[in-house]
């Protein structure tokens, strides 16, 4: 199910399972900017008190003081559908933050032959190379990707 917010002169959609919309329902949401994602948040008053509350760790059950984190599989902050959330520790969701979104840059160089340079970084170690195709490009990310996920330490729970 689909929920449209509006934030900053631009709409937001916001995923839920629908079995989810009549405990939502209940409260307005609005949209978080943290740290290049967004998220959906509300207020709530707690024994006289507003505290934030976050729609991923409302719907997944985890309280306020509960350290556990809840990490979005696909790295959409918004997709807060049950089959994309799992509830992890601060190490796995770490890993898994950099296995989604930081890994790997095609820049485009321009004037130049080989136009698309491809450039990561794995355990500290800057790996680039230079393409006549972004598609060239891409096929030597998937390839280091691989290698670095092989390269990093099994997931904690």
């Amino acid at each position: 199910m689909e929920i449209i917010l509006h934030s900053k002169g631009e709409n937001y959609i916001v995923l839920i399972d629908e079995e989810d919309f009549h405990k939502i329902s209940k409260y307005t949401w609005s949209i978080l900017y943290r740290s290049n994602s967004k998220y959906c948040q509300t207020s709530i008053c707690i024994n006289g008190k507003p505290k934030t509350i976050y729609l991923h760790r409302f719907l997944m059950g985890l309280d306020k003081g509960d350290k556990r984190i809840i990490n979005h599989i696909d790295g959409n902050g918004l997709n807060n559908k049950k089959s994309n959330l799992e509830i992890c520790d601060q190490k796995y969701n770490t890993q898994s933050i950099n296995k989604k979104t930081r890994f790997g840059c095609i820049f485009i160089r321009k004037n130049r032959p080989k136009k698309y340079q491809a450039s990561v970084k794995i355990n500290k170690k800057l790996y680039q190379k230079y393409f006549y195709t972004y598609a060239e490009a891409e096929t030597y990310l998937d390839t280091l990707k691989e290698i670095a996920i092989a390269e990093t330490l099994p997931f904690t729970n």
